[in-house]
């Protein structure tokens, strides 16, 4: 949050109720500090001030500083982020109990100051840790490090214990905040270097943490840290250099598919949900079918790392969610038959709207390379492994429900016909089936009479027998599979009164197309008026352009969205091009 430089909008000197008020909170988030700690760690007579700062990220933040006598400069020992209060690492050096801490190793901690939030994989001990036992989403935690207990990140927890707990290799497990050495630091003088609390799990007294840790203490674990760095450092070296960056990067390519708990899918339900009406819903025009809304602007909305599955949270339905919404205040639903609702109004003045701010692990800076048009679709047609077929691919470690391109199958076809000898010696073109590829690709019942077909038989029998589906990429993330083959874009031409016609188009929204841009670029194209509509019985909406317009959306289509010819259907209602003879 603070990795950049930040712009400073107000600082001010708390005096009487706010100084008592900003007491209460603390003492409030942190039970643990005795009075005697709370008195020390805000005095009466030091100088307490509130800086409130705009971040690279457009998050607002407060933060506290104290300056008491001797102090060269205000030291920020708090910061407040979304009414959620944070101790600076400053803080916790004399405070290291006040949260829970995660332990790393020491290089991991160069992906911090980078940016990176920690992932679980890079904790010592991951595997075998409890992460706070009663830790909830967002509350605060902090990072040290395997040789050193003094505190050099501060952040939130990006899931719950009990989520952690149960996938420990997979996944984030602090959002990162602050990080020692970053912009959070008001002084014009040198800052403090990072005291030595000695090694993680060394216990310190109460003395002890107020003084940083006395230097007897800190003699002996230097001596435990010799004792351990000869057992042991070889092997961490090794670990941390070697497979630190290979498992941080299975954990990024594996963190989609681990699960996560109701409380943390409601919370990216409800930023989706705000985060669609801040950006590519802001100039949506209502009403708007409560699925579409879902799927052309809550699941683009989500970040990247993460997918948007709404009977993983509590509500279990989208219209549940919506409900909730409804009853804030935020939108307005209108049913407008029975089980299809829409969207008939939103109060873009809610103060949940006015104060959304993206996440810090859902900001990137733009670059120049990303100011682009919207990415076209991208269709991908994959074969669901059957019971009928699974036994040929189950020697290449692919069993019922995989997912296999055509490719990968024909592949596996040819190496499982080669291991077993089955192509017939006289005439390369055909195969001879073996028992399970009969059982496979013909049935038990077909006959045993038929046992030489050529490779392109087995290829079509094979994919016969698999359950066709498709992906579809495009502004969101990757579509769950169907087991159906994708309807495609149909083009129609009607004759309205006074003999005019139109051109209808249905299903673009099926292929993730904006229809209102797609109307847009119809609108200019072809200086024709078009009208977006509901269609009876479709999942997309109709789109409609004046006169016969066929070509230019065929070529549209084709050339700047690269839908295949063969997702399109109705070219044949394009106007005859008639040649005009010229004398």
């Amino acid at each position: 949050m603070f990795q950049k430089p930040f712009k400073i909008k107000s600082n001010s000197a708390l005096k009487g109720s706010d100084r008592k008020k900003l007491k209460c909170d603390i003492q409030k988030n942190f039970p643990q500090l005795t009075e005697t700690e709370l008195q020390n760690l805000l005095p009466n007579k030091a100088n307490i001030s509130t800086v409130k700062v705009l971040t690279h990220s457009s998050a607002y933040a407060n933060v506290f500083c104290v300056q008491s006598d001797g102090d060269a400069a205000p030291v920020p020992i708090f910061f407040e982020v979304e009414k959620v209060h944070y101790p600076t690492v400053y803080l916790l050096w004399k405070h290291p109990k006040l949260v829970y801490h995660f332990t790393v190793w020491d290089p991991v901690i160069d992906f911090l100051r980078k940016g990176a939030d920690l992932m679980l994989a890079g904790v010592v001990g991951h595997k075998e840790s409890d992460f706070g036992g009663d830790l909830k989403t967002g509350q605060p935690v902090a990072v040290n490090t395997n040789s050193n207990r003094a505190s050099v990140a501060v952040g939130k927890a990006a899931r719950s214990s009990q989520d952690m707990k149960a996938f420990p290799t997979q996944g984030k497990g602090v959002l990162i905040l602050h990080v020692e050495g970053d912009h959070l630091w008001f002084g014009t003088g040198a800052r403090p270097n990072i005291p030595d609390l000695g090694l993680p799990g060394v216990a310190l007294d109460e003395e002890s943490e107020e003084e940083n840790a006395s230097s007897a203490e800190v003699e002996d674990a230097e001596e435990s840290a010799e004792v351990q760095e000869e057992g042991t450092g070889e092997e961490v070296k090794n670990e941390v250099e070697t497979g630190l960056e290979e498992r941080l990067q299975d954990t990024k390519i594996a963190e989609e598919e681990a699960p996560l708990g109701p409380d943390f899918m409601d919370e990216l339900l409800r930023y989706c949900f705000l985060k669609s009406w801040k950006t590519s819903a802001k100039k949506l025009a209502l009403p708007v079918l409560t699925s579409n809304f879902f799927r052309l602007h809550m699941v683009p909305a989500c970040p990247s790392r993460y997918t948007l599955d709404v009977k993983k949270s509590s509500f279990k339905k989208l219209g549940a969610f919506l409900k909730v919404m409804t009853q804030s205040g935020v939108i307005t639903i209108r049913e407008q038959t029975k089980g299809v609702e829409t969207i008939v109004a939103v109060n873009l003045e809610h103060e949940d709207l006015k104060h959304f701010h993206l996440r810090e692990d859902d900001y990137e800076e733009p670059k120049p390379e990303e100011k682009k048009e919207k990415e076209s679709p991208h269709i991908r047609e994959l074969y669901k492994i059957t019971a009928h077929v699974a036994p040929i691919f189950k020697n290449y470690h692919c069993k019922k429900g995989d997912l296999l391109s055509a490719q990968n199958i024909r592949q596996h076809i040819t190496e499982y016909v080669k291991q077993n000898n089955l192509q017939d010696p006289n005439n390369p073109r055909f195969v001879t089936l073996d028992a399970t590829m009969h059982d496979a690709l013909i049935g038990a019942g077909g006959g045993s009479d038929t046992v030489n077909i050529t490779w392109e038989e087995v290829m079509q029998k094979c994919l016969s027998r698999m359950t066709q589906t498709y992906h579809l990429t495009a502004t969101g993330p990757l579509t769950q599979p169907k087991p159906v083959k994708l309807e495609p874009i149909d083009i129609r031409v009607n004759m309205r009164s006074g003999n005019k016609k139109v051109t209808l188009i249905n299903n673009l929204e099926l292929f993730q197309i904006d229809i209102q841009d797609f109307a847009k670029k119809c609108q200019h194209g072809v200086a024709a008026s078009t009208s977006i509509n509901e269609a009876p019985g479709k999942k997309s909406r109709e789109l409609l352009v004046q006169g016969n317009q066929v070509d230019f959306i065929a070529k549209l289509l084709q050339e700047d969205y690269k839908i295949p010819v063969r997702y399109l259907r109705g070219l044949e209602a394009a106007a005859s091009k008639k040649k005009k003879n010229k004398k």
